[in-house]
């Protein structure tokens, strides 16, 4: 991440900060080393310089979401509504409520696309405050929010500081986080810090997150909020009871905070030519980052960033943060990912011949049919196949479907013969496969002087059945850089590799005969190779799926299971008793969230899952460790 150029050397800031300008020009020393500065940029910096001082906090001692200057400003007829399960709560007394009762949908709407700033791996904070969607992958939020997950490294660029157990706190927008809610999260994970605002310039910061279902930019307006104007802070309030009146806020907020609310109250005037906003809603720590939103029209109005107790609460006019969001965007270079560059030979496409890949009849006919999953919105992103019509990679016993953004294998699939293995022990050489192009595979060139392993995605014993030319070619064919996914050295993945034995040796299984699907979880927000020839860029996967399918002894019916391999984000609030994010370890899921955190359709295979029939929904408290053969739950 290249640190973007400070704002205030922009030519182009919009000409509202003309009256800014003239109100400070008379205090604003002479711009001795800006020569060149156009009168807005004076006029940002006059502003800021003017802010900073009269509202802007010392912010070298953030100690997390309390800290900020969020206040009550009124002890009447300013109530925070709940928002459960996306709706906003109307209890308690607002002088417009009419407003909100009219506007209800569309409000709910735009606050739908609020979420908290959470952070993992953090030793003491669980979030820091509150962001938004403003463009299609970037979410806003106040600066002193993001500093405090955010370092400059010796180049100059923007990093996430390092975290507990991990080598960087991991940031994450959940857009729900809702009081006494059974919405199913909708979690994003932010890849890098875009651009932090100077001390200088208004609070604010965006950051780059992945896109996500459900989630989309919030409308801002394209008129600066007026006096008079009713309007509502969408955050997640945190108990801030040093800076304001514990009795009061007891009463106002009911002992509940850090969950999201829809505070209502006017716009009473601005500051700064116009820079700042100046309102009445009710706000505590946690709020940073609010979006402020009309209640006419649903839009964004504002940024909250501070305020004090009893007097005011401030936000940033939302076309002063919508000029630095155009700005920043023609500065950000994206750079195309360039093609494979390696000097091994792929394998011949006739080499394939006759390969008949994977068998979705292979447990039975009919009903005991198990065809691969749909590829949902990757099916325009699959890698051509010189071969077959399907653009299906066909080996001894499996077959892949490669992904020609990505480079890697979106889904592989395998069936496993228990009772016909034969166990051969010996290492293969990797090749690309001739079959596809080059620029939709990724070879050596992506493991050289680097801690990443080849990993298999079907392993190298499970297509080793059958007679002995077959099984050798089985586990010679998974040697194919269409069937390797980069997982680091220290990847825990022991549980991981023995999950088909354990399923294998399960009474459910008849005849030790499986089917397996197994794939990268591929995000926007994985995290990119830096500075190497050929491969920088490029994105590794952090985390895994799986689901195995076989015919339960008992029933006589197909029989699904679903596990990820994850290090903690993927499966949070899943897990029955406190979690702690630390190493990959195996968790059993629904195979409907598999479904949900790949985009993949696994149709009637979701109906045959032991845990489908819990009540708690695909995101309920259903994720099991597995450590052994006894934690699978068949």
């Amino acid at each position: 991440m290249r640190q973007i150029e400070s704002l205030k050397h922009s030519k182009n800031f919009d000409r509202v900060l003309a009256s800014a300008m003239q109100r400070l020009s008379a205090v604003t020393p002479p711009p001795t080393r800006r020569e060149a500065a156009s009168g807005a940029d004076m006029a940002i910096e006059a502003t800021a310089e003017s802010l900073s001082k009269k509202i802007v906090p010392d912010l070298t001692d953030f100690r997390g979401p309390s800290a900020g200057l969020e206040a009550i400003i009124l002890a009447e007829m300013r109530p925070p509504y709940f928002i459960i399960n996306d709706e906003i709560q109307i209890v308690g007394d607002y002088d417009r409520v009419d407003l909100i009762r009219d506007r209800k949908v569309l409000l709910e709407a735009s606050a739908k696309n609020v979420g908290r700033v959470d952070l993992l791996y953090h030793p003491t904070q669980e979030f820091v405050g509150t962001g938004w969607l403003i463009d299609k992958g970037i979410v806003v939020t106040n600066r002193h929010v993001a500093e405090f997950f955010t370092d400059i490294d010796r180049n100059g660029d923007f990093q996430f500081k390092n975290g507990v157990g991990s080598d960087h706190l991991v940031v994450m927008m959940d857009y729900v986080r809702q009081y006494q809610s059974n919405t199913a999260p909708r979690r994003a994970f932010a890849s890098e810090v875009l651009y932090i605002a100077a001390q200088h310039e208004p609070d604010f910061a965006f950051l780059r997150v992945e896109a996500i279902d459900g989630a989309e930019p919030v409308q801002i307006a394209t008129r600066r909020g007026v006096p008079g104007q009713p309007v509502a802070a969408v955050g997640y309030p945190a108990w801030d009871g040093q800076r304001n009146d514990p009795q009061l806020m007891a009463s106002l907020f009911g002992g509940v905070y850090d969950v999201k609310r829809f505070s209502p109250g006017l716009i009473i005037g601005d500051t700064e030519g116009g820079v700042i906003l100046q309102a009445d809603y009710t706000s505590l720590g946690g709020n940073s980052g609010s979006a402020v939103i009309d209640l006419d029209t649903a839009e964004v109005v504002g940024l909250h960033f501070g305020g004090v107790f009893r007097q005011t609460n401030s936000a940033v006019a939302i076309d002063i943060v919508a000029a630095a969001l155009r700005r920043m965007k023609t500065q950000i270079a994206v750079g195309a990912l360039p093609g494979a560059m390696t000097n091994e030979v792929p394998s011949a496409p006739d080499k394939f011949s006759g390969r008949m890949g994977y068998d979705p009849h292979f447990l039975g006919k009919g009903g005991l049919a198990a065809p691969m999953p749909k590829l949902g919105l990757w099916a325009s992103d699959v890698a051509p196949v010189s071969d077959d019509a399907d653009s299906v990679l066909k080996y001894e016993h499996f077959s892949t479907i490669q992904s020609k953004s990505r480079r890697l294998p979106l889904v592989t699939a395998v069936n496993i013969d228990g009772e016909r293995q034969r166990k051969l022990d010996r290492e293969g050489d990797w090749a690309l496969d001739g079959r596809i192009a080059p620029e939709h595979q990724i070879g050596n060139e992506l493991y050289r002087n680097n801690r990443l392993d080849r990993g298999h995605m079907v392993r190298r014993r499970d297509p080793g059945w059958g007679n002995p030319d077959e099984a050798s070619q089985g586990e010679a064919d998974t040697f194919h850089y269409t069937n390797s996914v980069p997982q680091h050295e220290d990847l825990n993945q022991k549980s991981w590799v023995r999950l088909e034995d354990y399923l294998l040796l399960s009474a459910e299984t008849r005849g030790f005969k499986a089917s397996v699907f197994t794939g990268p979880i591929l995000r926007s927000t994985d995290r990119r190779l830096k500075g190497q020839p050929g491969v920088s860029g490029f994105q590794v996967p952090e985390e895994f799926w799986k689901v195995a399918v076989m015919v339960n002894t008992q029933t006589k019916k197909l029989h699904a299971t679903a596990y990820v391999l994850s290090h903690g984000p993927l499966i949070r609030d899943m897990t029955e008793t406190a979690f702690v994010y630390g190493q990959h370890e195996t968790y059993q899921v629904k195979v409907a969230f598999v479904e949900q955190v790949t985009g993949l359709d696994f149709g009637k295979l979701r109906n045959f899952d032991p845990l489908a029939t819990s009540t708690e929904g695909v995101f309920g408290s259903a994720a099991r460790r597995i450590s052994r053969r006894e934690d699978l739950k068949l």
